[in-house]
């Protein structure tokens, strides 16, 4: 492939103003600019000075698909999420100038707008949408060219269109807006390199990032797949394949980086392409999907597995399991959102888990002794370096004992894995808890096993409590003159107390807003039994003291509470 005969720089006018169709492909991601990227464009474009000056947009690849009716078809293989913002710049331009301006002052400009966004035929009728989306996000992306924020479902699509409309908001003035569209189609410059096969693109790739280009390990790691399918051509079976992989991988929430975090934990996981080694997100593309690729003869096979246990874990990280009966699935469903509040990491171990066994009480054990493991060693601030290395081991041998709770238990309990009981209640009764849903994790499982399911928010979702602090924790005047100076409270004694497991306790959404910064007897009418479900929150009623030494008595005795329900 001569790269450089494929080579051109081109305006991003010449690209929504041609006749042609510009089509993500499956194995993309979905789109997922956040605030800072589409914030960043803004900026510069309220950088560019005068007609003279540009702004370079980086390079963006295609490869040619077909030409149908006279509109020629490309694959974007790089680029796309910086086309789709422009997308949504133009449509979110279109929409402010319709909304804000007389129709007279602004129809042409709107009417070239969506010129740019539909292609049309001789008689100017739309024949389609010059941009196609991934599967999961077309729907959303024609309902906002159709002029239908209000229906659009993707949440980067819905943040990024509200930011530019906050915008040009600020801008206000009909001739800078025009002066912003015409930057867009005008000064924005791109190199375009085309391509006529995949292979030209992969080794494109390839060469770019030896040269330094910054691509993610899930980008490299598509690139030198495809690369390698393409040899044997298999490279169709493959792109759905992987498409797959990253539909399943875009529904999961909650967890940074869902793509680079699976494959890590995939790798750890599976016992046919598996390493008995922590793999760090240097490691992921470069040895190890590498190795893998190179070390099967079979990549349909591989990817076949890849694309399963995507399946598999994004119904684990997502609470979708429905293996077992109504009951059995309710309860592991909660014990996985459980885990996921304290910790991605042992999803390594549930990946190869419930991949090897369908034993319901089994796998419920072991979730709830990884949430022991990784909750001690958090509250007891312990290092998180040997984390993937502990649920990679258990991982690769635990289910290759004949009990394999009993091999987990030895393990955690041998080389001081797990804290001890009086470790962990020293740390527990001093540490300082935050909002958190961890904090409403470890408050109503208190509630539930100790006080015997008290409380129906936490017999529903323990995520749906409330955190009360008893002391307040605002300061203020009120504060002062409530509780620091009638219970002898200096300021640095609210600072160091008021976070302590001893001063929280649970309540109900409008009785905690009511209690707010009130007197401890006026907070004690919210923690009567008509007031709330909650019992650990019943026992404040009477006091007529809350001080220092009320909140470490207490917390005291919620850190041998804690020593109880956390254990192996």
């Amino acid at each position: 492939m001569e790269i450089a005969d494929q080579i051109s720089s081109r305006s991003m006018g010449f690209l929504f103003e041609s006749n042609d169709q510009f089509i993500i492909p499956s194995y993309q991601r979905r789109y997922s600019w956040e605030s800072n990227q589409v914030n960043d464009l803004w900026k510069d474009l309220q950088k560019i000075e005068g007609d003279d000056e540009d702004h370079f947009f980086g390079t963006i690849v295609f490869m040619s698909r077909s030409s149908a009716q006279g509109a020629t078809k490309y694959d974007i293989v790089d680029g796309q999420q910086r086309i789709t913002t422009v997308s949504i710049l133009l449509c979110a331009i279109r929409d402010y100038l319709d909304e804000h301006f007389p129709k007279e002052d602004v129809k042409s400009r709107i009417e070239n707008i969506n010129e740019s966004l539909w292609l049309v035929d001789r008689d100017n009728k739309q024949q389609g949408f010059r941009l196609l989306l991934g599967n999961l996000d077309q729907d959303s992306y024609e309902d906002l060219i159709k002029g239908h924020p209000d229906e659009v479902e993707n949440e980067n699509i819905v943040n990024a269109y509200e930011s530019f409309i906050q915008h040009l908001g600020n801008i206000g003035d009909l001739e800078a807006i025009k002066e912003v569209h015409d930057r867009i189609l005008d000064q924005l410059i791109y190199v375009a390199i085309t391509v006529e096969q995949h292979s030209d693109a992969y080794q494109l790739f390839e060469a770019m990032n030896n040269r330094g280009l910054s691509l993610s390990p899930i980008d490299l790691m598509k690139n030198y797949l495809l690369m390698q399918a393409s040899k044997q051509e298999v490279e169709d079976r493959i792109e759905n394949l992987w498409g797959d992989v990253i539909e399943n991988i875009d529904q999961i929430s909650g967890i940074n980086s869902p793509g680079t975090t699976f494959f890590r934990q995939y790798f750890m996981a599976s016992d046919q392409y598996g390493v008995n080694d922590k793999i760090t997100t240097n490691k992921l593309y470069e040895p190890t999907f590498i190795n893998s690729i190179e070390d099967t003869s079979d990549i349909e096979t591989l990817m076949e597995d890849i694309r399963d246990k995507s399946t598999l874990y994004r119904k684990l990280i997502e609470q979708d399991i429905d293996m077992f009966d109504r009951s059995a699935n309710v309860e592991v469903k909660r014990l996985l959102k459980d885990a996921k509040t304290v910790s991605i990491t042992p999803f390594t171990l549930f990946l190869r888990a419930f991949s090897k066994t369908d034993n319901v009480e089994r796998l419920k054990r072991m979730i709830e002794k990884s949430n022991v493991l990784m909750l001690r060693r958090q509250i007891c601030d312990r290092s998180t370096s040997p984390h993937d290395t502990m649920f990679n081991h258990l991982a690769q041998e635990m289910f290759e004992t004949e009990d394999p709770l009993a091999y987990m238990d030895e393990y955690l309990k041998s080389e001081d894995r797990i804290p001890s009981d009086e470790q962990f209640m020293q740390y527990f009764r001093r540490e300082s808890f935050r909002k958190t849903d961890r904090t409403k994790y470890i408050l109503s499982n208190i509630e539930e096993k100790h006080y015997g399911q008290g409380g129906k928010r936490v017999s529903q979702s323990r995520y749906e409590v409330h955190i009360e602090h008893i002391l307040p924790e605002r300061p203020g005047q009120s504060l002062r003159k409530l509780w620091l100076k009638p219970f002898n409270i200096s300021d640095d004694d609210h600072e160091e107390y008021k976070k302590r497991i001893g001063n929280l306790t649970l309540l109900e959404s409008d009785p905690n807003i009511r209690a707010s910064n009130r007197t401890l007897e006026e907070k004690q009418n919210y923690y009567t039994e008509e007031a709330t479900d909650f019992k650990m929150t019943h026992e404040l009623q009477g006091k007529e003291r809350w001080d220092t030494q009320s909140i470490q008595k207490r917390s005291r005795r919620l850190a041998e509470i804690a020593v109880d329900i956390w254990s192996l």
